[in-house]
């Protein structure tokens, strides 16, 4: 038991760390199983729908948060080392998860709002419904300030897809705040069954409202995830911009293309003169970016460049390409 509990630590304490991007990513996890846990204890207890819906939404953005925990570990752990096609894929499995969690969660809202209707609660306690959402809604804007602080700070877009959720979030919850009002307003005045329609109305309406980021970006979302080979035609474009090149470079050894969604990912191998300076690789670098981006404006190129292995030059003299390429022609007295 103290093993574990060691362990645990050790795996949490690097999470907490106030200068690391993770910081901001655990907190807003730790906020969304508390808040999920207390809604869903008072909705359930209360018999309020919305703040129980609320919860179940809050429920989801856990997934969320784990998820978007794993991208900032793993974009610290190993920033760029391998070009994987960037970490938009984990905004984009949020997406897909939360659109498909939503919808299931819409319908079983729906069942529960016609339950209510036919027996609607009597005896809500709408002061703590009330202050339980105030008290949400300062949460809600605080976390994502946080995110958003962290977001610019380290310059993390996940950090700040965060932040957006929970921005939409706290508008959310003053609509909620809102209706909790009329619901207890409605309690007092002895009217329970228009407090129960206007309880499972709201309630259907923060579905309707939560999940429409998720539904406009999901197709998009789905293309994310399919990584596919460019078509023969694109290979040559980018094979003839490399060719503009060719007197540039001692070898070009290979080009690996792949497409995920919009996005364009290029990886070019070349063998370039041992002797070269950082200038001359730069200038062709950008001379071959410029000629991709001409053509495709969403391609993601990376230039991969290894040295020649010396056997160019005899005694003096080189048979290098690129050397001979750029040296002055002599002429016959």
């Amino acid at each position: 038991m103290f093993n574990a509990i060691t362990a645990a630590r050790q795996i949490i304490r690097p999470l907490l760390r106030r200068d690391a991007p993770e910081y901001a990513s655990m907190i807003s996890l730790i906020v969304c199983i508390v808040m999920a846990a207390v809604s869903l204890v008072i909705g359930l207890v209360q018999r309020s729908l919305i703040v129980q819906t609320n919860g179940y939404i809050t429920l989801i953005d856990i997934g969320n948060s784990l998820l978007f925990l794993a991208a900032v570990q793993r974009s610290m752990r190993d920033p760029d080392m391998t070009f994987n096609y960037g970490y938009g894929k984990y905004e984009s499995l949020a997406i897909l998860v939360s659109a498909n969690l939503l919808i299931v969660l819409t319908i079983f809202t729906i069942s529960e709002a016609v339950l209510i209707f036919q027996t609607p609660p009597v005896d809500q306690n709408s002061y703590l419904l009330l202050t339980w959402s105030a008290a949400s809604f300062f949460v809600m804007r605080f976390t994502g300030r946080l995110l958003n602080t962290y977001a610019n700070r380290f310059h993390m877009p996940m950090l700040k897809y965060d932040a957006e959720l929970w921005r939409v979030d706290s508008w959310i919850e003053i609509g909620v705040f809102a209706s909790l009002i009329v619901s207890g307003v409605l309690q007092y005045l002895g009217q329970y069954s228009i407090g129960a329609v206007l309880d499972g109305i709201v309630s259907i309406g923060m579905l309707i409202v939560a999940i429409q980021v998720p539904l406009k970006h999901g197709s998009e979302a789905f293309r994310q995830l399919l990584d596919r080979t460019l078509p023969d035609e694109m290979q040559y474009e980018i094979l003839a911009v490399i060719a503009e090149n060719h007197d540039r470079m001692c070898e070009f050894k290979s080009v690996h293309t792949r497409q995920s969604g919009k996005d364009i990912f290029i990886e070019i191998d070349l063998v370039m003169p041992f002797d070269y300076t950082l200038e001359h690789l730069y200038q062709l670098e950008a001379d071959i970016l410029k000629g991709l981006h001409q053509k495709f404006p969403t391609a993601i190129p990376r230039v991969y460049v290894t040295p020649c292995d010396h056997q160019c030059e005899h005694a003096g003299t080189t048979t290098c390409p690129v050397k001979k390429a750029i040296q002055p022609p002599t002429y016959l007295a």
